[in-house]
């Protein structure tokens, strides 16, 4: 990272009274670098705001259903974007794995594999799942570096790559405590260092308690200040410009945006299949607001991240819901039947054992099998383990349009699922 590709304010070394500058490293090997101590994001709305896209993007969040108040099928959709939301925002950090893993039940796996990319998607799940728990809980107090602590603990402990204690911010005199963000190997080339670990868990207060503070929210809340898009994505850029971890800390940053909505009031959304189709672009704005101070282009990214996400929201929600009734005709299942039942429950947990479709119908094991049976026939399930012990059926339509690439025609991914269900064996 070069001084000169900071803004004025930022090349100023750092006092505790200004908030913000650079400061070097006691380290060898990082001499004459330079390192960012981020401000604190602004209280006020800054200038040359994108109103426009922030006008639409915050009626659309407005517009979304209080998650109290949330239907039946917009509660279960917004937990089936959340599994493809572990998948997505993992994704984009190198630990790959699929949305068939994530919706996979637990007691399927085996407890003692210990570490895996698989492991640390599914823990992102959880960890997701869990803090949308506190905060309907506990309230915007729960919104704390205790809880960013918590959530980096429940995946990067999972993670086989990761050697610093999960859950624990940068601390001086750690192997890995001093990043730098990109570079390829040279550290000189860097795109940017962040804050020091002897600032860390300042800076990151700071950042929480700005994402809590009432003044802010209320104002912004009341249109007379940072509307909730424009203080995720300003939120956002400070957070990563802390860097608390030495790694995970996109994951972190995009699990807040779903907590911020939810700290509105609002079933939340998520952002990472279209941030994953636009890195470049994202990395740009990014990199726009830490350097330079200037948010407009986060704004906007942000804001456009917001619109087309709730697009892709209702381009899924339709085409899962309507696989019910879709499966219905395909095996005319008599009204009533645990087939019939179980086309419900596919949608939920579209990945089943025998056991769990007995266990959710609370029927017999043998009308559990006969349900599996007629509804292997008809197409609407795939046995895919070939086991004839603990077998593991699949609704394939379900995962395929969850994992289609983002803004792509569900009837696409549905073709592909037809394709799967309908192969013979060879």
């Amino acid at each position: 990272m070069r001084r000169e590709d900071l803004c004025e304010w930022l090349r100023q070394p750092y006092t505790l009274e200004r908030g913000g500058g650079v400061v070097h490293v006691d380290d060898a090997d990082y001499q004459n670098l330079w390192f960012v101590v981020p401000p604190s994001p602004p209280v006020d709305i800054p200038p040359n705001m994108p109103r426009g896209v922030i006008a639409r993007a915050n009626d659309l969040l407005s517009s979304r259903p209080h998650w109290r108040e949330a239907s039946q099928r917009d509660r279960l959709a917004a937990l089936l974007l959340s599994r493809r939301e572990a998948v997505s925002s993992s994704r984009m950090e190198g630990t790959w794995s699929t949305i068939d893993n994530v919706l996979t039940p637990m007691d399927v796996y085996d407890e003692g594999e210990g570490k895996s990319d698989h492991a640390a998607v599914r823990g992102y799940a959880t960890a997701l799942e869990q803090a949308l728990s506190i905060i309907e809980r506990e309230g915007i107090q729960a919104l704390n570096e205790s809880l960013v602590c918590l959530l980096h603990e429940m995946f990067m402990s999972k993670d086989p790559t990761y050697i610093y204690p999960a859950g624990q911010v940068r601390e001086s005199g750690l192997p890995g405590s001093i990043v730098q963000i990109g570079g390829g190997g040279r550290k000189e080339d860097s795109v940017y260092n962040p804050a020091p670990p002897e600032h860390v868990m300042r800076t990151l207060q700071e950042v929480m308690a700005w994402m809590r503070d009432d003044i802010v929210i209320e104002m912004g809340d009341a249109g007379m200040g940072m509307t909730l898009p424009v203080r995720m994505a300003i939120g956002h850029a400070h957070f990563e410009a802390v860097h608390p971890f030495p790694n995970g800390n996109g994951r972190v940053g995009r699990m807040l945006w779903p907590l911020q909505m939810m700290l509105y009031g609002r079933l939340p959304l998520y952002l990472s299949g279209y941030i994953e189709t636009h890195q470049d672009g994202y990395s740009r704005a990014l990199q726009k607001a830490q350097k330079q101070l200037k948010y407009h282009d986060i704004v906007t990214f942000i804001c456009e991240a917001v619109m087309a996400s709730h697009s892709e929201e209702v381009l899924t929600k339709r085409a899962i819901g309507m696989l019910p009734e879709k499966w219905a005709l395909q095996g005319r299942f008599r009204r009533g039947s645990s087939a019939a039942l179980a086309l419900e429950v596919l949608v939920e947990t579209p990945i089943i054992t025998m056991t769990m479709l007995q266990k959710r119908l609370a029927v017999s094991a043998p009308a559990a099998s006969r349900a599996v049976k007629q509804l292997e026939s008809a197409d609407v399930l795939r046995e895919r383990t070939g086991h004839k012990r603990n077998r593991v059926f699949a609704a394939e339509e379900v995962i395929e349009i969850l994992g289609r690439p983002f803004g792509e025609d569900p009837d696409l991914a549905q073709k592909r699922a037809f394709v799967r269900m309908t192969a013979k064996e060879v």
